[in-house]
């Protein structure tokens, strides 16, 4: 009830700071690929880095007290709790105060709101459509993500369609070519469409991809234009965040060079395929969370880092897929099995995938459960580790873990070193 009363209380503020400001929002949802997408669009559209007149939600703010804080105090960041970021009673009364001033002093208010919009639960984006008109809708995909509290698949891609539905028919929908659901999603709305893809051709795709010691390079195509893009982060899944803030400059009337040019400074939040170098061993910290798609995205990017060197995952859970439970698992193993050489999982999923990949042709030596006693063979092998799994399996402390091996090794080395050099000169 206490709930209710503030999601309304909230979403009435936010009401009031739209209609008195007038913003241009671009909204975005997808089971995978949101808040890269964001921090892409937000690169793209900013002149500068301390460009305030393009905000957008920060870090996990994604929810209806996030993005509405959001809307009332642009730039708003919550109070941290854990590896995620929440909202406190302090912080609503603070919000109250703050958008009770705009709404009787005119402030400084941003020019465009890039919103990023979680749904995860059936109603969340009718919730935000209740209050959002986007002049930018984009959907990233639909994934087996949240199906335990969706009844079906077509419930949830009726959902997040919503944000399509609800476009300004003067605006523009971008939506990912390679998704099953593209097609039909597009026909709910008049506005102009635009599809990006990687795998194909589409109004602006990518071709030429390859991996370097800096990021991921492509070739932009859009019509008869070609751009070379460089991007410096590491993961295929992120060219679609960057074809897709390229749209969006586009309806902005950005440039695809000026787009490309300003991609280069992207970066991304920790534990979103984070490249941790340890001595020659490469750690790959993408344990922010995990859905099936995502999960094929990275094992499909550390196809791609790992060439010519020993490529190993330690993969976990992924929760909250309901029905898809059993599927999502097996898909992954099946995927690993094609990548990897050697593959440790955790949990109940973990064996799941475990089976899957036994199945598609990986030896019960290559697979096994994940046990602490593993890391140092793990950092001898001079290979790329790729650690994912969702966020309730806590796949972070094995990250963590890792690295505190690495040093302790490091430093029984060192030292063992110094001896040496003292058994020397003596």
């Amino acid at each position: 009830m206490i709930r209710k009363v503030l999601k309304n209380w909230l979403r009435f503020l936010s009401r009031c700071i739209l209609k008195k400001y007038h913003p241009r929002i671009v909204a975005i949802t997808g089971s995978t690929g949101k808040t890269s997408t964001k921090e892409a669009i937000l690169v793209v559209l900013k002149k500068t880095a301390e460009d305030n007149r393009v905000v957008g939600t920060q870090g996990n703010l994604n929810t209806e007290f996030g993005v509405t804080a959001t809307i009332i105090q642009p730039g708003f960041t919550g109070t941290e709790s854990g590896r995620d970021v929440k909202l406190t009673i302090k912080d609503l009364g603070r919000l109250t105060w703050i958008a009770i001033k705009s709404l009787i002093v005119k402030v400084n208010y941003p020019k465009v709101l890039v919103l990023e919009l979680a749904a995860d639960r059936p109603g969340d984006i009718k919730y935000f459509m209740s209050f959002i008109k986007p002049e930018v809708s984009i959907l990233t995909n639909i994934g087996d993500v949240h199906l335990e509290f969706f009844g079906s698949k077509s419930e949830l891609v009726e959902e997040k369609s919503l944000i399509v539905t609800h476009v300004n028919p003067k605006g523009v929908v971008i939506l990912n070519k390679e998704d099953d659901f593209s097609k039909l999603i597009s026909h709910k709305t008049t506005a102009k469409k635009i599809l990006v893809s990687v795998e194909s051709e589409a109004d602006i795709y990518a071709r030429d991809i390859a991996f370097g010691g800096k990021g991921v390079h492509f070739s932009l195509i859009n019509g008869n234009q070609v751009v070379q893009a460089d991007l410096p982060v590491f993961g295929y899944q992120f060219i679609y965040a960057a074809l897709l803030a390229i749209a969006v400059g586009d309806h902005f009337g950005i440039s695809k060079n000026i787009a490309t040019q300003r991609l280069k400074g992207l970066t991304l939040p920790k534990s979103r395929f984070e490249i941790i170098r340890l001595g020659n061993t490469a750690i790959v910290d993408d344990t922010y969370n995990a859905n099936p798609t995502s999960m094929v995205a990275a094992l499909k990017s550390l196809a791609r880092l790992g060439v010519n060197r020993k490529k190993i995952a330690i993969l976990g859970d992924m929760r909250e897929l309901g029905s898809a439970h059993q599927k999502g698992h097996q898909t992954v193993g099946e995927c690993a099995a094609k990548i990897v050489d050697q593959l440790y999982v955790v949990g109940e999923g973990g064996q799941l995938i475990k089976a899957a990949a036994i199945e598609a042709g990986l030896s019960h030596d290559q697979v096994v459960e994940f046990y602490d006693d593993a890391i140092s063979s793990i950092l001898q092998d001079n290979g790329v580790v790729l650690i994912k799994g969702s966020k309730a399996v806590k796949m972070d402390k094995i990250v963590e873990l890792i690295k505190e091996k690495f040093y302790e090794r490091s430093c029984q080395d060192s030292h063992r070193e110094r001896e040496s050099h003292s058994d020397i000169s003596n």
